[in-house]
């Protein structure tokens, strides 16, 4: 008998609005899943405090994604994502 090995699951990937003005150089709170907002979503999707999630951002000139992770903004409990820049990786643009 062999042992297979567990693929660790696939972060989610989230839209990030980073020209929303709810963004800047350390957090994002403006984040979509499948076009909803995440924060409509948290029991669906199990979210959790610390959870690695990849960020994206396309539009006509440029799209990229960024590794981040979960936190929740504590003056308005909603979710942001704190971005990883040193993982940004463009795909277009």
């Amino acid at each position: 008998m062999t042992e297979r090995s567990e693929v660790p699951p696939r972060p989610l990937r989230i839209y990030a609005d980073f020209n929303s003005g709810g963004t800047n150089d350390t957090a994002c709170w403006c984040l979509r899943y499948n076009g909803a907002l995440l924060d409509d979503l948290e029991r669906e999707l199990n979210l959790r405090e610390g959870q690695a999630v990849v960020l994206y951002y396309e539009d006509p000139a440029e799209e990229f994604e960024v590794d981040a992770t979960l936190e929740i903004h504590t003056a308005f409990a909603k979710w942001q994502a704190m971005p990883d820049w040193s993982t940004m990786r463009r795909l277009r643009g």
